[in-house]
Formats: structure tokens, sequence, C-alpha cells
């Protein structure tokens, strides 16, 4: 296979939009070898105001256009006649406004995979509210989660911007999932399109679930597996011990298994009183080493994960990420040296690479306007035949996946291809995925998919897997390196099998590297790449040298720990779904499977990646205030007459619709607040100014009065998200809510696909431990006499109602 070709190469595409969303998938593709032109307004993109930018707009080309302009749309529209793939990421009635909506391209660019992202969606009274990642979070009650860290009293800003990275997960997934059926139907287009409510349901872990959501975790009930202590030195580390062997482990090495009893520290019912004594003792144990000196007790233990909390961008100098190629050296669109992260995606085949820096503005190929790209290979022109349009739902009917992995971040990658129309197989074992114990919240991570219960370490678990494998198209698995090997599921054994097979590795650490042994949970990878620490707020966690008492180490440890909660789970997720979209469509390409790895540690950097470019003269990086108030006056939490309410103004137009909507216009024409220079430099009496006023309505009110006039203000204080979203009939329209039915055919309400096109999927509900066992090995082959003596044997299982 030719290294020198990307997996994208000869695609053209066109992004247009200054949401990072859109600005991700677009470096992804890029970094796969497609061919991305930026169009910018004459001012620029607002991402190139970002650090961020020299990692995300690097290797494209860049487009001034005034879109305002009758000859400038025209001219972009002439070369959306040439692209392969149009990223959208504007407000609704913008792209209607400029002509970028499928409906006016369709005619003149049959081929064309026109993929868009919006806030809320492209119906309902939310639809024109500018796309700000913590606008989505606010009113889909991320912000009233986080109200854990205040006593439930008010909500708190939700730092990391999940939203935005779920949607260019997404994105990227429907791209590629687009191109494949382009390569497999008949060389047509199609409109794919998510937006950042469809994320942000992702992280919406329990929620959700039927009977109502799970009181909020105000007692202060410690985790001993995810134990959080402070060394001698001031370094707060983060332990992920979930499991029995692990917790065992975790004990002994600190020298606690004959002082802390497992059944008192993991029962849910043992008693709050001996699990805060057992956490005093971790944290008394822990504070008598530096951490230099635990690193070297800790270095020949292959159970131990354990990381310290760093902050965001600081894990570029982690030996992992440095080890294993995470770190790559690139000019900015100035040319100054920066250090950034690497390609999200690990293809030891056909490597992503970065094609360059980020372009200057207006910076391009004088020829790309003339030329037309070159024919993919394996592409066909366009053909409206009725057998060559003919396709099932979504975007993966008639793909099967395999999926092996436990707990959260595998599961929920394939639960995003079955949304997507595959037929997903969990091979999972006898007594079930432990995530299963958690009763309702396990149902998003088992829901439309199909259970084979299988002891994968039996001998006979071997041939039942590989007759699996010889008719699939991808499997995902999660294992530490050598467990693949041991059980027959490496990729150099099964592409002996099936040679078409996109074999997905959804590691922690990855497969080399100093921690490539390691396990982890989701955890490690908050602590790792920042996330829990920009959740914690200025002052969290305190310096090395500040003085803690115990009972402040157990406050500072509980506040941290609810920084720390699940999102870097499902952040891994849809990084690894998406792989598994691009391995697909290089397989409908060329007819050849691929073998694909991410990373947890990768893909939750990634999401805070604006943190992740180091550059001479980056400006300091913005951190939510002690308060969890937010990132300045303009993009902030306030209280209302009644309830809170998030505003996102950052941008000079934002700032005037805001004033204007307050009925307060005197507030843009004061000279304090004149330019967002000012407006920086006068922060604490803009805060006041607009807090005053904010004060004198309810948060539903100024939800209705501003939105309506396309300001970003939402009520923040309601949540969880099914809370509102449910009951949202423009959710139910767009499929962001779906009813599905159960194993027991009773109906529940559930999230739709994060991908949409208009063939929508018909999403199933959840499933019962080896549902589908014997179905499954009839349909393989398997004689009904051998299915019995396999089950007899303990190789397979069979639901209790089978």
């Amino acid at each position: 296979m030719a290294t020198e070709r990307g997996i994208a190469d000869g695609i053209r595409v066109l992004e247009i939009g200054s949401s990072a969303a859109v600005g991700i998938a677009g470096m992804t593709l890029a970094d796969a070898g497609a061919e991305v032109m930026m169009v910018e307004s004459p001012e620029g993109s607002p991402l190139r105001h970002q650090a961020g930018f020299a990692m995300w707009g690097r290797g494209k080309q860049s487009l001034v256009l005034d879109l305002a302009r009758d000859e400038a749309r025209a001219r972009l529209r002439a070369l959306i006649e040439t692209a392969d793939v149009l990223l959208v990421g504007l407000k609704a009635a913008s792209s209607e406004r400029f002509g970028l909506d499928y409906a006016s391209l369709e005619g003149a660019a049959p081929r064309l995979v026109h993929a868009s992202v919006t806030g809320m969606g492209r119906r309902g009274p939310l639809r024109d509210v500018p796309v700000y990642d913590a606008v989505v979070q606010a009113r889909g009650g991320r912000m009233y989660e986080f109200s854990t860290l205040h006593g439930g009293e008010r909500p708190a800003f939700s730092a990391a911007p999940v939203a935005m990275w779920g949607a260019a997960m997404a994105l990227l997934a429907g791209v590629f999932g687009a191109l494949r059926e382009r390569e497999e139907n008949g060389g047509r287009g199609q409109a794919i399109e998510t937006d950042m409510v469809r994320a942000l349901t992702t992280y919406d872990l329990a929620g959700w679930v039927p009977g109502g959501p799970p009181p909020l975790r105000l007692e202060d009930v410690p985790f001993l597996p995810y134990s959080i202590a402070r060394t001698r030195d001031g370094v707060w580390i983060q332990f992920a011990q979930n499991g029995p062997a692990l917790f065992a482990d975790f004990l002994r090495v600190l020298g606690l298994d004959r002082e802390i009893n497992y059944l008192d520290a993991m029962r849910p019912s043992a008693d709050t009183r001996i699990k805060r004594a057992h956490r005093e003792r971790v944290q008394n144990r822990v504070a008598e080493r530096t951490w230099a000196e635990w690193q070297e007790i800790f270095a020949g233990e292959r159970n131990l994960s354990v990381e310290p909390f760093l902050a965001p961008g600081e894990a570029l100098d982690h030996p992992q990420f440095q080890a294993i190629g995470d770190v790559l050296e690139l000019p900015d669109a100035a040319g100054r040296p920066t250090r950034q992260l690497g390609p999200i995606f690990d293809v030891p085949g056909l490597p992503l690479r970065a094609a360059g820096p980020a372009p200057r503005l207006g910076e391009r190929l004088p020829s790309i306007e003339n030329a037309r790209p070159q024919a993919s290979p394996g592409s066909m022109s366009p053909d409206t035949s009725a057998s060559a349009c003919e396709a099932g739902p979504g975007l993966l009917s008639g793909v099967t996946i395999l999926e092996l992995g436990m707990w959260i971040a595998l599961p929920f990658a394939a639960s995003w291809l079955a949304e997507l129309g595959a037929r997903v197989i969990k091979l999972e074992p006898l007594e079930g995925d432990p995530m299963r114990s958690t009763g309702p919240v396990s149902w998003k991570l088992i829901q439309g998919k199909e259970s084979l219960a299988i002891d994968l370490k039996h001998t006979d678990a071997r041939r039942i897997v590989h007759r699996l494998v010889a008719r699939a198209d991808a499997l995902l698995h999660s294992y530490r390196p050598g467990v693949p090997e041991r059980l027959g599921i490496d990729y150099e054994t099964l592409r002996e099998i099936n040679p078409r097979l996109v074999h997905v590795y959804n590691g922690s650490y990855g497969s080399r590297g100093p921690r490539s042994f390691a396990p982890a949970f989701h955890v490690t990878g908050g602590a790792v790449a920042g996330g829990a620490w920009a959740q914690a707020g200025a002052g969290y966690p305190p310096t090395a040298d500040a003085s803690v008492t115990n009972m402040e180490r157990a406050a500072i440890s509980r506040r941290l720990e609810l920084a720390n909660e699940a999102n870097p789970d499902f952040n891994s997720a849809v990084a690894a779904a998406a792989a598994t979209l691009m391995g697909l469509f290089h397989c409908a390409r060329t007819g050849q499977g691929l073998e694909i790895e991410t990373r947890m540690m990768l893909s939750n950097a990634m999401m805070m990646s604006a943190d992740f470019v180091e550059v001479d003269g980056r400006p300091t990086r913005r951190e939510v205030d002690h308060a969890l108030d937010g990132l300045g006056p303009l993009y902030r939490l306030y209280e209302a007459a009644k309830g809170w309410v998030f505003v996102a103004a950052p941008q000079q137009r934002d700032f005037q619709r805001l004033c204007a909507g307050l009925d307060h216009p005197a507030l843009a024409d004061d000279p304090r607040f004149a330019t967002a220079e000012k407006r920086a430099a006068n922060a604490e009496a803009l805060t006041r100014a607009l807090a005053a006023v904010l004060l004198t309505r309810s948060a539903d009110a100024w939800e209705n009065a501003l939105t309506s006039r396309g300001v970003a203000c939402v009520r923040a204080d309601v949540g969880p998200c099914s809370r509102w979203l449910f009951e949202q009939a423009w959710a139910h329209e767009q499929r962001q809510v779906v009813s599905t039915p159960g194993s027991e055919s009773k109906r529940y309400l559930r999230y739709g696909a994060p991908v949409v096109n208009d063939r929508p999927v018909e999403l199933g509900g959840a499933i019962e431990t080896g549902e589908h066992t014997r179905a499954l090995l009839l349909e393989i082959g398997f004689p009904s006499d051998e299915i019995e003596r396999l089950i007899l044997d303990g190789v397979v299982a069979v639901a209790a109602t089978s």
C-alpha cells in the first residue's frame, strides 16, 4: 500500500463557517489527504483569533469571499460544483440566505456531500441562536448538572467544549459515511446533517433513563477506586482502579490492604462515614511521599492507573504523548514555530499527516478554482437510475460491526454505528457487560444491538469469533496490548480471514509507548487532558506550595471528583466511531481493509485542542473563574429574577444585538465598552451593568425575548437534557428524540442518531445478555446440537427468557 497517498486523497472539501466543529472536521480531512479550502470573509474567520487555529487550519487553503455580494456567491457556487464535500457551520437562516442549503445546490452538484452542523437544529424557536458550545450546554442541562459544584443551589459553567467535539466527530462520521455510499451506490451525493444538541445528548449517560433521572450527587460519598490524593510535594493525582483485581492491586501498592476492607470500600450500601475514613487513609498514605517517589514505586505495576491533574495543554510534555508521536512541530499562519497535537486517527498502513501550516488569509493555490479534482480511485460518475440509488436507512445499512469491549467508551462507539444503520453484534461476557449492573443507565450502551454472550478465553470461542469476522465489515475492540493476540482477534490474524475488515482499536494510552500497558478509565483521560482542571475553576487544584488541612484536602478532592465526570469516555467513543466510518470509506474505495487506532488520551486532548497549541507570544489561557460563572462578562452565567441565564455575545455584532435586546443601547455606546479590548479592560464594570439588567426579569422571559432576536441568551438552571428536550415538538420532528421498543416490547423515549440523512433509521431498544446467541450461531453455520453443547460447556450463554 502506497503510504504517500492519503485515505481522502483526491477529495475536494470546501469549509464555510466559524464553528470549531467544522474546523476540526476539515483539519482531519486535510490530515487524511483531502484538498481543503476555507471560505472566509474579508475580515477572516473568527477562529483565526484563537490559538487553536494553528492546528484547526493546518494543511488548508484560504479563499476570501464577501458572501453579501452577488458575484462572490456566484463564484462560490461555481467552486462548489467542483467539490466532493461542503462543510457548512452556519445558522440555518444564513445557509438559506446565501444559497448554501442542499436544496439550492443539489441540481448543479449531484455528487456533492453536503454536511452541515447547526446549534439547535433546522427547526424550532432556537434554530437561529448563534452556535456557541456553552449556549447548547446551558440549555441542554449540563450547567444544571454541574450545580453539584455549588451544592445544587445554582448552575455552574461547563468548561469542556463537549458539544463542539461531539458535533465535529458526528460531522466527520457523516462525511465519510456519505462518501462511502457514493462509492457504492452510483456516485451520487446527499445531504447529511448534525447539530450540537444531538452531540450534547451523547454525554447524557443517566439523566434520560425511563422512570426519571437519578438525583444530583450532593452527598460526599467517596468512590475509592477513583481516589484523588495529594502527594507530599503538592501534586494532585487521580487513580482509576474500577474492578476487583485493579482495586486489590491499588490497596496492595499503597500498603493499605490490611487496613481497608474491599467490600466496605466498594459496596454502594456501605456506610458513608466508613468510606470517608478510607479516603482519609488513602490521602494520608499518598501524602507520605513525593510524586517522583510514588512514580518510582508505581513504575513496575501493570494494573495501576494513576495520573497527575494537568492544566489544559500540559500533556504536550507527557511521556506517552511524546513517545507515541501525538505531538508535532509545525509553523502557524504567521510562520512562528508551534507544538501541537498530531492527527486524531492512527493508521499504521496509511498514516494521516499534517500537510502544512494553517494558511494566511487568502493564501491558496492559484489554480484551484479552474481545475476539477482528480477522479477518486474507484469512484463512479453520478448514476440516477433506480438500481444505483437504492440504499437502506441511515448511512450504514448492510454493514455488520463486531463489538468487543466493556463499560462505556468502546460500546458507545458501536452504539453510534448502530444509530447510523449498522448491524452491531455485541460480544459480551457470559454474565454480561459489567456496565449492565447499573440497570437502565446501561441501556444507552446496549440498545439497538444484538447480544452474543461468550467466554472469549475458552478455546472453542475463537472458532465462533472467526466465523463472525468472515462476515463482518468492521471489528472494534478495547483490549490492552497482548490480549488481542492471545484471543486471536489481532489485525494480522483477522485480515487473513477477511482482508476487507476494518479493525479499530479504541485504546486508552495506545498500543505502544511507555504507558501502553496501563489500564485507564474516564477519570484518567479527564486528569491528563485538562478537562477536569478547567472545570474545577480558578484556584483548583491549589498550587504545590499551598498549605492544606485534611478537611480542606477532602473538600478539594471532592470538587475535583465532581469536575472529572464521565465525558472522557464519550469523547473517546465518538472519535472511534468516526474512525470506523473513515475505514469503511477506504474499504469501499479500494476493496482493502485497514487497521486503525484511536486513544482516549488523544481524543480528550483534541476536545480541549484550543489549549493544545504551544507558541511564543500565546495569550494566557482563559480560565473559568473561581465561582464557575464563565469566561468573562459576555460568555457567562447571570442570575435572573427567577432562575439563571447564560449569555454568549463575544463578537462585536453579538454585543450590539444583546444591548438592543436588553433595551439598553447606551451600553453599546459607552466608551468603556466600545471595542473588545476595552470591554476586556472594563470587564468588572460590564459584568455589573449586565447583572443589574438581567435581574429585572425571569430567565424564561429573557430567553423568549432575546433568542427571538438572534441573541444567545438561554435558561441554564434546568436539567438534565431530557427534561427539556423530550418536551419539544421540534426535537421529535427532527428525530433528536425518538420512541423505541425495549426487549420486553415496552416503548420508551431515547435520544436520536448523531447524524441524519433523508433515510431515517428505526432505532432499537435495550437488549438482554445473550438474547441473540442461538440465532447468531445458527446463522454462521453451527447446528442446533452443537449450540447446546457450547452452552453446556460454558462457551456461550443465552438470555434467561430465550
